[in-house]
């Protein structure tokens, strides 16, 4: 298979689940009267939002890495990729290009079906680009640049 289709579902439920706890504690906190709290509460909540309407889809395939969410689309070819970063801890990968950033969410996250045949065609397309991951502290909080494509 040439084609893998990653839906990130779990990481989308994770986040509607911590906005449905945040909320249940942030009503809770206003029928307490801890209004201070409760915003705060409120506040966190919105991460939670964030995650599910950010968690989207990744399409990988020979030509390159496609992500796609409810705030848009992101794309690098394989071809423009000429360094690549591993986050230590979670496993994130960062592909990097000429002044861009594509962030390719750790396959802790991606459904257990395609877990391993999917990352092994990445680590190929990279070894055969002979671009080893190099190890980072950081690659986990990293954003998109520069990879934002219509549609």
């Amino acid at each position: 298979m040439d084609t893998y289709h990653i839906d990130m579902r779990s990481y989308r439920n994770v986040g509607w689940v911590w906005f449905a706890v945040c909320l249940a504690i942030m009503v809770a906190a206003l029928l307490s009267g801890l209004y201070l709290p409760a915003g705060g509460v409120g506040f966190s909540s919105l991460f939670g939002v964030y995650m599910a309407l950010g968690a989207g889809s990744f399409d990988i395939d020979i030509t390159g890495l496609t992500h796609k969410s409810s705030f848009g689309t992101w794309q690098i070819r394989w071809d423009e990729v000429s360094k690549v970063e591993i986050a230590e801890v979670e496993g994130t990968l960062v592909l990097h290009g000429p002044n861009k950033r594509f962030v390719l969410s750790s396959p802790s996250w991606w459904p257990d079906s395609l877990k391993q045949e999917a990352f092994a065609f990445v680590i190929g397309q990279l070894e055969a680009r002979n671009i080893p991951p190099i190890p980072s502290r950081t690659a986990g909080y990293k954003f998109m640049k520069n990879t934002r494509v219509a549609g």
